[in-house]
């Protein structure tokens, strides 16, 4: 089967149509959706053939973009936000009514970062939507770093995949934090930001309560 190759503005109108895409990120080839669409979603977990029970994390192409995805945002939010963004940090944040519960994993909460590859940053700017960010391989199969690798039995079931450099670099996810605290956060998940990266920033890191 020909996979469809698209430009930027050829995934932004899929994108807007509730399709769902390939396209680069800065670690791995992500499969993923306009976040506010809940059939759209709903497609990604279906593509993936992943368990609807397991939350996804999703991309924005700047600060001002957060408000698309929480209305809760606290002041410790926006620091790390202008401390590590864009960049490779995920924080967890109270979902907004506007993103769906199965994104969450009916958690009531959603993982969001700015990401830091220009591809990915203009999808979600020129689309003026969050992007479902989730490796763009079968679930159990390892993620892939070039177009050519990505996984026919996945690649049929999109629209289409964006293939632009700048490739991505493989290496760490992101590391997901939660706020536990004025100036503290506990790591949820370790990454390409080390502990030691969040306690030069002023943060106390503390053990995540088991079952949280």
């Amino acid at each position: 089967m020909t996979v469809s190759t698209f430009s930027i503005s050829e995934a932004v109108t899929a994108l807007k149509q509730g399709e769902v895409i390939c396209y680069p990120t800065e670690t791995f080839y992500a499969v993923g959706c306009n976040a506010l669409d809940p059939l759209a979603v709903e497609s990604v977990y279906k593509v993936k053939k992943r368990s609807d029970s397991m939350p996804l994390p999703v991309l924005i192409g700047s600060i001002e973009q957060l408000s698309l995805v929480t209305e809760v945002s606290s002041e410790l939010v926006m620091a790390l936000a202008k401390r590590f963004w864009p960049g490779s940090l995920s924080i967890l944040v109270t979902a907004s009514d506007r993103i769906s519960s199965v994104l969450t994993g009916e958690t009531g909460r959603i993982a969001v970062r700015v990401t830091p590859h220009p591809v990915a940053q203009q999808l979600c700017l020129e689309a003026g939507v969050p992007l479902v960010s989730t490796s763009a391989n079968m679930s159990g199969r390892p993620a892939v770093v070039a177009a050519s690798e990505l996984d026919s039995e996945l690649t049929g079931n999109v629209a289409g995949v964006v293939d632009i450099e700048p490739a991505p670099a493989g290496g760490l996810a992101s590391t997901l934090i939660e706020i536990v605290g004025p100036r503290a956060v506990s790591i949820v998940r370790n990454g390409a930001v080390s502990e030691i990266e969040l306690r030069t920033s002023g943060l106390a890191v503390v053990p995540r309560v088991a079952g949280a």
